[in-house]
């Protein structure tokens, strides 16, 4: 059996160590015709986030027959397409009992908001300029703002933990019935949206989730509102939100996630990317917020070994 990590920077040991004893491994990086190349032989495949595994690479991995994602989000997979080859998908999706032991997402979304609400990035750039003038980044404590939290499934939680502990008033929308006797729970997202003054983005990405937020709910955010995203990109309309923005409709933005952004044409034309340009209350992160060591290395091993418990089967 042979395998392929596409992705192998700061790969765990012990994580190589797990899948070596079981395939002849094969390491990247690889560009994207480094890829098509490689794949022609292997049987498993091991990625993250820097490839989209699409027709293409299908049709060249010939012997292909899992994938393995340390990932919730699975929009860099062409599912369907690998369903009708057979291939099973092994991810970390559905696996809530284990992810809510993954803190660094909610960690990560916690850090946007700090470095948008207090203006750390224009700060510090101030400062590099040769400038000192502190009543140019004054801001309010957290407790001053009601947090919306959208979506209350492992990520939501944790950052309604964290508020807690910063004592900031919060409320969530989910379109879970079952969360509706919660008493942050607000069941209507027209009142969900005028209430709040920080809204953190926490939806999985998938059809009925696309562009979830659009020109007819973000205009009922407060033009003092603030956005926070660690979902995926695609679950906002894009050049409605830039276009809020830009006319001061909104306070500001920081996002980990862009639509299709692992392809550097559409970051080039992104309209979040240009009026961050221009923007100062704009805050753009490159999909890091899982990227801690730790969680790395814990979630590789998760779905290493949920893969080899299918083969013992």
């Amino acid at each position: 059996m042979k395998a392929l990590i596409t992705e192998p920077l700061d790969f765990g040991r012990e994580n190589l160590k797990l899948l070596e004893e079981i395939a002849e491994v094969k390491k990247g990086p690889f560009s994207r015709s480094d890829l098509l190349k490689a794949v022609g032989d292997i049987d498993v495949l091991m990625i993250r986030l820097g490839h989209v595994i699409d027709e293409e690479v299908f049709k060249k991995a010939n012997k292909l027959k899992f994938i393995l994602t340390p990932t919730t989000g699975l929009n860099h997979i062409e599912f369907n397409t690998a369903e009708k080859r057979g291939i099973k998908v092994i991810s970390l999706k559905g696996e809530s009992a284990f992810l809510a032991g993954i803190p660094s997402t909610a960690e990560h979304t916690w850090a946007l908001m700090l470095a948008l609400l207090r203006k750390i990035p224009a700060a510090h750039h101030h400062v590099m300029n040769g400038n000192w003038k502190r009543d140019h980044f004054k801001a309010h404590n957290l407790y001053h703002y009601k947090l919306g939290i959208l979506g209350f499934g492992r990520v939501g939680k944790q950052i309604a933990e964290y508020a807690r502990v910063f004592k900031m008033p919060f409320v969530f929308y989910d379109t879970d019935p079952n969360l509706n006797n919660h008493p942050n729970a607000v069941e209507d997202l027209e009142q969900f949206m005028k209430e709040i003054d920080i809204l953190s983005i926490h939806i999985p990405l998938n059809q009925e989730n696309t562009k979830f937020l659009n020109e007819a709910n973000l205009k009922y955010l407060k033009p003092t509102a603030y956005i926070l995203n660690t979902s995926r990109g695609e679950v906002i309309d894009e050049p409605v939100l830039a276009d809020m923005l830009v006319q001061k409709k909104l306070s500001g933005l920081a996002t980990d996630v862009l639509a299709l952004e692992i392809s550097s044409e559409s970051r080039k034309n992104n309209t979040l990317i240009n009026a961050a340009k221009k923007l100062e209350n704009i805050i753009i992160t490159p999909h890091i917020a899982g990227a801690t060591y730790e969680s790395m290395w814990r979630t590789e091993e998760f779905v290493i070994k949920k893969w080899m418990e299918i083969l013992q089967a």
